[in-house]
């Protein structure tokens, strides 16, 4: 399963495709992953704009302009490959290739960028592990983001934060 540093590096490798980019088609090409997909996931998505590309603990998180945030979990062996249009050329080179069987690219995003670049943004994940759901409302609502504990990457975790979480503990650290 991919831990949160990896998880980091694939929202840094979308943003610049996702953030502010239309998705023009969204194709769910099976009713599942390990969770059924939400009712009218595709109708959802498309035609609206990415506004933002986050990430809390392992999941991705997509904020759609007046919709739902669409919450991803990458489970054992899913990836997101993108695509420039017309070519199918995957950008940039990379130390281990991604799938490209596409017996296991299970969505399927069209998206135009601001400058009007089309690209194509896959979801492949031969064991079907990964999920899609929405969040209505506010996102650390949700059930899969409530009980989270704080971002081990940002601002909050401090010192004091320690401190006031390992008061009164006598039991070893690494324990």
């Amino acid at each position: 399963m991919p831990e949160l540093p990896e998880v980091e590096t694939v929202r840094r490798g979308l943003q610049p495709v996702l953030e502010g980019a239309r998705l023009v088609n969204v194709e769910a090409r099976r009713p599942d992953l390990r969770f059924p997909f939400p009712e009218r996931f595709s109708e959802r998505l498309a035609g609206k704009t990415v506004t933002a590309l986050g990430r809390r603990a392992k999941y991705l998180t997509m904020h759609i302009e007046n919709g739902p945030v669409l919450i991803c979990h990458l489970g054992m062996s899913g990836s997101f490959r993108v695509e420039t249009a017309g070519n199918g050329r995957i950008p940039g080179s990379f130390h281990h290739e991604r799938s490209k069987s596409e017996a296991h690219d299970h969505v399927v995003f069209d998206v135009d960028s601001p400058k009007g670049e089309r690209s194509r943004v896959i979801f492949n994940d031969p064991r079907r592990f990964g999920f899609m759901l929405f969040a209505e409302g506010a996102p650390d609502t949700h059930p899969m983001l409530a009980g989270l504990g704080i971002e081990p990457t940002g601002n909050g975790l401090d010192g004091p934060l320690l401190a006031s979480l390992l008061e009164g503990r006598r039991s070893p650290l690494k324990a």
